[in-house]
């Protein structure tokens, strides 16, 4: 366990923080990790522009990762951030998922975000939650 650990990411504070901590368990435990960003199919803005932003978000953990010597990979796919996760653990062949507790879109008055909601009830994965 922890050896492949998926990190969700949309660019957020508790998202960064979730890929740094992932990148800390896994350089500890000599695991890996898999930055993901899911572009949202609904979104208006052009596909090259949120291409970009996904890259970016990623860019800033796999830095990290490089920084701390930590092997780290990165997907970003097209789609629907609620159905398409669990795709994601599938093609990464992760074995634990590490995601902050809200997103960019997520009410921090609400205990969990509705994406990390979703991770948990579709997820069969050890999922360590970061606040």
């Amino acid at each position: 366990m922890f050896e492949r650990i998926l990190v969700p990411t949309d660019g957020s504070d508790l998202a960064k923080k979730a890929g740094f901590e992932a990148v800390n368990v896994a350089k500890k435990l000599n695991g890996k990790v898999i930055v993901t960003h899911i572009i949202d199919q609904t979104l208006t803005k052009p596909y090259e522009v949120l291409e970009n932003q996904g890259r970016e978000y990623i860019k800033v953990i796999t830095d990290y990762a490089l920084e701390n010597e930590v092997e780290c990979e990165s997907m970003i796919i097209f789609g629907s951030p609620k159905y398409d996760i669990v795709k994601l653990t599938r093609k990464s062949e992760a074995d634990s998922v590490m995601l902050g507790t809200h997103g960019k879109t997520g009410l921090k008055s609400t205990l969990l975000g509705s994406f990390a909601q979703n991770v948990i009830s579709t997820i069969d994965l050890p999922i360590i939650l970061i606040k």
